[in-house]
């Protein structure tokens, strides 16, 4: 009979000290708006380590055996999906900018609404807004701005954007159980699906596709494979390094400079002001998405999961945060959940 062999250790990318912090300030939140739950994602963007990561409702490791759910066994940062809604107009805008389409202070009228194929896509609360710059599109969450950066774009062309920041693929990241996401729609190549997928709706992400996505604009333009295992040390104390990987540059340094200043503004001026922290520079931005309903199709009534995502500081980002709150009771808007959740996280990595 062959004895017993200790197995592998692994160094991980977490730091116990901001994990302990995600975890806390993700569990007040939840309880604070009476919230189905939430989820936390921090990344450094400049090698796809994964710094936190926690969800809500999770478990107790000491009482394993007495969890009468087993969903909260999954991990929903990887094993989930949603529609983000506004938080994925930075990556129409930033593919607008990249490919030469927009500059930043180019300007369009916006009427409050656009027709296509029968359908008629309106703004946020049915807001008219008129003239306005790239960075307004941005600064007010413009849902008939950002379908103007898409048909500069056009769709071919916006799907190729789409899918060389991540979206519709696994990120690879060393975790069980992974999702996709789902971009099947953009295949179909009917504009409508293409106008709401510009601004984040009718297309499904994981929250690990897209904190990976912002690391992106972070980092200046290099997609990184997420990474939660640095190291593998064996029986022997033969240490296995897993080096970063940089998947591909999806967009120039220059453009993510423009979309960068885009949500910082966003931060200080726009719907992220909650997410701002005093005398520091830090960029993001607010998504209230629709839940959609599985069973009877469209969306359920009056439930919607936010998200704010962003990084900083703007001038050498250290950081990337996504913050997403599902389904909260008391308010309906991401600025008011996720937001501040971006914000007291932010504070506290700028001071750790």
């Amino acid at each position: 009979m062959n004895p017993a062999q200790d197995g592998n250790d692994l160094v991980l990318s977490l730091d116990y000290a901001v994990q302990f912090k995600a975890e806390l300030v993700l569990r007040n939140a939840v309880k604070k708006h009476r919230a189905e739950g939430g989820r936390i994602i921090i990344m450094n963007p400049h090698n796809g380590d994964v710094i936190a990561m926690a969800q809500q409702p999770t478990f107790d490791l000491n009482k394993f055996s007495e969890q009468k759910d087993p969903s909260v066994f999954m991990n929903s940062n990887v094993s989930s999906v949603y529609e983000c809604d506004s938080v994925f107009k930075s990556f129409t805008m930033v593919s607008g900018l990249d490919a030469g389409v927009i500059e930043s202070d180019d300007t369009f009228v916006d009427t409050g609404s656009v027709n296509i194929s029968g359908y008629e896509i309106k703004n946020s609360e049915e807001k008219v807004y008129g003239e306005q710059t790239m960075t307004g599109i941005i600064e007010n969450s413009i849902n008939t701005g950002v379908i103007f950066v898409e048909k500069k774009l056009g769709n071919a062309k916006f799907l190729e954007y789409v899918e060389k920041f991540g979206f519709g693929e696994k990120t690879g990241i060393n975790l069980p159980a992974e999702l996709n996401g789902n971009i099947s729609n953009l295949k179909t190549n009917r504009d409508i699906e293409y106008y709401t997928a510009s601004f984040g709706q009718g297309i499904t992400v994981t929250p690990i596709q897209l904190a990976t996505a912002y690391s992106v604009i972070a980092n200046g333009g290099s997609l990184y494979q997420p990474r939660i295992v640095k190291a593998v040390v064996d029986s022997s104390n033969q240490k296995r390094e897993i080096k970063p990987a940089v998947i591909e540059k999806v967009i120039s340094q220059n453009a993510a400079n423009q979309v960068s200043l885009m949500l910082e503004k966003n931060v200080t001026n726009g719907h992220g002001k909650t997410a701002g922290v005093p005398g520091y520079r830090l960029a993001g931005k607010t998504g209230t998405a629709q839940i959609a309903d599985k069973e009877k199709g469209g969306y359920v009534e009056d439930a919607t999961t936010g998200s704010f995502a962003g990084f900083g500081p703007v001038d050498n980002p250290e950081f990337v945060i996504l913050v997403v709150i599902d389904d909260p009771k008391d308010v309906k808007w991401a600025e008011s959940t996720a937001g501040p959740v971006f914000g007291e996280m932010a504070k506290f990595m700028l001071e750790h």
